[in-house]
């Protein structure tokens, strides 16, 4: 008896015990092109949003409008661009693009604002940054 049973086993293919068997198999997996695709769109929609985040707000008539324009000019970045507003706004400045008209006005809006923002080594740097490109770089082109 156990010789038949070895036997029956033996001789049963998976496709006698079950109908729903299916000899064919289908492929399910995703293509390669998915693999390389998908990281692309991801970077690629970080990048796009960082470049919204980094745009400056638009203006219309507003006093910023003329400071926007004039951080535009100097090619400041989105953190020189938000580290002169703080000054601005710290310093209490009816106009911000005060801050452009010269050294000492840029001095006096600093040593303003320093009394209720407390920069720490990263705003200094900063400050030091926007001070180079707004002044020095200007006295030393050629007229």
């Amino acid at each position: 008896m156990l010789f038949s049973i070895q036997r029956l086993l033996a001789e049963t293919r998976v496709s006698d015990l079950s109908q729903a068997y299916q000899q064919q198999v289908e492929s399910q997996s995703i293509s390669g092109i998915w693999f390389l695709l998908i990281p692309f769109l991801v970077v690629a929609a970080a990048m796009l949003c960082y470049k919204i985040a980094d745009r400056a707000p638009i203006a219309i008539n507003t006093p910023n409008l003329i400071m926007q324009e004039l951080c535009r000019a100097h090619g400041l970045s989105g953190s020189g661009r938000r580290m002169l507003e703080k000054i601005a706004d710290g310093a209490q400045l009816e106009q911000p693009a005060t801050l452009f008209l010269g050294p000492q006005h840029f001095e006096a809006a600093v040593k303003q604002a320093a009394q209720s923002i407390k920069y720490d080594q990263r705003h200094q740097t900063l400050i030091g940054m926007l001070r180079r490109t707004l002044f020095i770089e200007k006295s030393n082109s050629p007229s």
